[in-house]
Order: C-alpha cells, then structure tokens, then sequence
C-alpha cells in the first residue's frame, strides 16, 4: 500500500485555449459576415467555460491518494473516490488521467505530475500502466 499527499495539483490551461482558438480562427476563417464571426467566437467562447467547468470538477487541487493493489482511494475536503483503475486509464505527458471504477458509478480523476513527487508520480504511473495492460502482462 502506497499513500502520498497530492498538494498543488493545478489544471492547466494552455492545451484547452489552444484548442479553442485555433477552433475560433479555422471557423472564422470559413464564415463570410461579421455577425457569424461574432456568433462563432460566442459559441466557442461558451464551450470554453463549459468544458473548463468539467475539467477543474475532476482535477482536484489537493488531497490524499491511497494505492492499494486492486484498489485506489482518494480523498479531500469535497471529494471521496474509491474504486479499481480500468483500462481507460491515460497517461500523458505531465500527467495522469485516472478512470477510476467505483461501486455504483465511474469518475474521472486528473493527477499532474506538479501536484506530487517523483516517487509518488512513478508509482501512479505504475499503478495506471498495469491498469491499462491489465494484471497479467505486467508480471
């Protein structure tokens, strides 16, 4: 069993403005009227905000991440998560996008690698590969 402290676990926001500014610009690019321009760079605008939303809901700034072997726990102030990895599970450049498999529902879980030590972040990503390969074929 492996327990650390996740401390200062901040989403980041480069990828998404990105995203959505090359969207607003393609799009602009097509649309012939200012108004539609306008229209596009609301609508995107909108989806930004939502999708932020969703993604700082799963992206904790701090707590406590318990690893069990068949098992992951995590707790804070406002959130209690606790369930079995699946193998939808990714792992990316700076950090660690846990689908957790609860009893009665599944919940998505955002580690970055700021947010935890070296070991600590190894070990996640230890526990993710072996969650994606499954169990078998990390032995």
């Amino acid at each position: 069993m492996y327990r650390f402290t996740v401390v200062n676990n901040k989403a980041e926001h480069q990828p998404i403005v990105l995203f959505f500014c090359l969207l607003s610009v393609v799009l602009g690019l097509y649309l012939s009227s200012f108004f539609s321009v306008v229209i596009c760079l609301t609508i995107n605008t909108i989806a930004f905000y939502w999708v932020w939303q969703k993604i700082v809901a799963i992206h904790p700034d701090n707590g406590v991440i318990i690893l069990e072997p068949k098992q992951i726990r995590f707790e804070n102030e406002s959130l209690k998560v606790q369930g079995q990895l699946t193998p939808k599970t990714k792992i990316l450049n700076t950090s660690v996008w846990l689908h957790v498999k609860g009893f009665n529902k599944r919940q998505w879980l955002i580690i970055s690698a700021k947010g935890v030590d070296k070991q600590s972040y190894a070990r996640l990503k230890r526990a993710a590969l072996i969650a994606i390969n499954g169990e078998a074929e990390s032995k």
